[in-house]
């Protein structure tokens, strides 16, 4: 098999956990893998100095075989600018690609659509069957944060190219029901469609990590955590958030904890409340104990179509790792917090419901117990990794069998 993607480890970011993850899980299962990717760059936006100064490497990690191409990379918020940095992986990973051997199937990672584009460029040549894998609402996404209109000539190119990369691939893996009806709305009903919602380890993430490292190493103290982890997107109302921990600017016993960079970084970097701290990035080895550490997670989102029905990486982890979540969010997220009682759903752009919903479980230590053993029942029943590599498994192995058909 043959992954071709943006990210991977050891990239930052859920994209490249999720999909490093699958990989070698998909190795210890007996697949020869290869993965074609451009050399570590995210979330700095500047390739690793370990992997600078060359046009291609090679290397094995666990059990996969990782071919990596050089691209353009750039730390710049300027959406023209990664936009080159996309194209140029795209080109790069075009090329390097041509002396790989055959493989019986690719796995396309559809974001951003220019490694698409590589994946489908490949699967053409290689006239070799391709599941291309959709962890997100694009180009939907462009319309609900503002960047550009549905008659926006930029917007139709991009669905143009987006709805090719997906109506010619044999099989369509959605990360969320939502996201596979925007696809089919776009391209129509596909035969070969598939589901695979996200997952997490459970023997990595769990409550019962010891935090003592991470809390020394970072000054945290024994202060009550609430953790904000993740990109600071424009989906992310950075505002609303800062105003519920503004709130709490007289306990000494709270601190704000943010971990994660985005375009937001500028104005939390530059923010002055005495109870929050900002973390650019943690390693993703860094992140059981984070979460483990954490006394309740929160965030607050816009309120836009897609984030009414997006549900973010984090959760997985938190919830795994029996952590409270108070979240400023309507839609699929609130229906699973309410249905697995494992915290709070408050309307967008509340500030003062958001403090008064993290209240409940600070000051409330019974309360807090209770929302943090049902967020790690409910992982333990839904968010078994190995469940989703055998999905994955089943997908893959239908192309294989109709090609030998």
């Amino acid at each position: 098999m043959l992954l071709v993607t943006h990210y991977y480890a050891p990239d930052g970011g859920a994209a490249a956990v999720r999909l490093s993850r699958l990989a070698a899980a998909l190795a210890a299962r007996g697949w020869r893998v290869t993965v074609l990717c451009p050399m570590p760059h995210y979330p700095q936006g500047r390739i690793r100095p370990d992997y600078r100064g060359a046009w291609t490497r090679q290397e094995t990690r666990e059990g996969v075989r990782v071919v990596r191409v050089w691209h353009w990379a750039t730390p710049s918020r300027s959406i023209a600018l990664r936009l080159v940095s996309q194209v140029s992986f795209m080109l790069m990973a075009g090329l390097r690609g041509l002396p790989l051997p055959r493989p019986d199937v690719l796995l396309v990672e559809n974001q951003p659509v220019f490694s698409a584009l590589a994946g489908w460029w490949l699967s053409k040549l290689k006239r070799r069957p391709y599941v291309v894998n959709v962890s997100d609402y694009w180009p939907e996404y462009l319309l609900a944060v503002g960047v550009t209109t549905a008659t926006s000539p930029i917007y139709r190119v991009f669905k143009a190219l987006v709805n090719l990369t997906q109506r010619q691939a044999q099989a369509v893996v959605a990360l969320l029901p939502d996201i596979l009806t925007s696809i089919e709305a776009r391209i129509g009903k596909r035969d070969n469609a598939h589901v695979i919602m996200n997952a997490t380890d459970l023997t990595r993430f769990r409550p019962d990590v010891d935090t003592a490292a991470f809390r020394a190493k970072h000054g945290l103290g024994e202060a009550k955590l609430v953790t904000f982890a993740g990109t600071l997107g424009n989906h992310i109302d950075l505002e609303t958030m800062l105003k519920a921990a503004a709130r709490f600017a007289d306990r000494r016993d709270v601190l704000f904890l943010f971990l994660g960079t985005g375009i937001h970084r500028d104005t939390l970097q530059a923010q002055a409340l005495p109870n929050v701290r900002w973390i650019d990035w943690l390693a993703h080895d860094e992140m059981p104990a984070a979460w483990a550490a954490s006394y309740v997670t929160f965030w607050a989102v816009h309120d836009n179509p897609t984030n009414r029905i997006s549900l973010q990486s984090k959760v997985y982890e938190a919830m795994a790792s029996g952590v409270p979540l108070v979240v400023a969010v309507q839609g699929i997220l609130a229906d699973l917090i309410a249905r697995s009682g494992a915290g709070q759903t408050v309307p967008f752009a509340d500030d003062g419901a958001l403090a008064d919903a993290l209240r409940c479980y600070l000051d409330d230590p019974a309360r807090r117990a209770q929302a943090a053993q049902a967020a790690r029942a409910y992982a333990e029943q839904h968010f078994d990794f190995a469940g989703v590599v055998a999905r994955y498994e089943n997908v893959l192995n239908a192309l294989l069998t109709n090609k030998h058909n």
